[in-house]
């Protein structure tokens, strides 16, 4: 069996795959890591700009201090994952599911959550400026902190429920 093969099928939806192969590929080049199953995977202080982890299941991942800039993580399932001080600018997790998430003192800036699912979330002291939070779910997340300036509400459901757009 080649090495590519190996890699492939280390990198389909519920094959697994630990963070050194991970961090392995991203080195040689490859961006494309949508679909994968990353359940519980560690990647702390990774720096992973311009990957694509759209579609991929990363419930439980601990990406505290992680450099995910430009990231694409659109429909990602990131449920209860630590995401604390990372660096999410210009990350787009249209639909992205963060409940529960770690988002504690994490750069948001001109992130696009639109429809993202931030119920029960940990945005204290995120920075969330020029970010898009249409149709995003705020509901009971904590919001202590954070800065919101510039950002975009239109049917947003914030922590008590209530509905914003501006």
């Amino acid at each position: 069996m080649t090495t590519t093969a190996i890699d492939q099928k280390s990198f389909q939806y519920g094959a697994g795959m630990k963070a050194e192969l991970l961090k392995k590929a991203y080195l040689t080049g490859r961006r494309d890591f949508s679909h994968s199953y990353l359940q519980s995977v560690d990647l702390h202080k990774a720096y992973l700009a311009d990957i694509n982890i759209s579609n991929a299941y990363l419930n439980r991942a601990n990406l505290s201090k992680t450099n995910l800039e430009r990231a694409y993580l659109n429909q990602a399932i990131l449920y209860a994952a630590n995401l604390e001080r990372g660096n999410l600018y210009r990350v787009s997790a249209i639909k992205a599911n963060l409940e529960k998430a770690n988002l504690n003192h994490t750069v948001l800036n001109h992130a696009n959550l639109s429809g993202a699912n931030l119920k029960n979330a940990n945005l204290q002291n995120a920075q969330l400026v020029w970010a898009n939070l249409r149709s995003a779910n705020l509901k009971d997340a904590n919001l202590k902190g954070a800065n919101f300036t510039g950002t975009i509400f239109a049917q947003t459901i914030m922590p008590d429920g209530s509905i914003r757009s501006s």
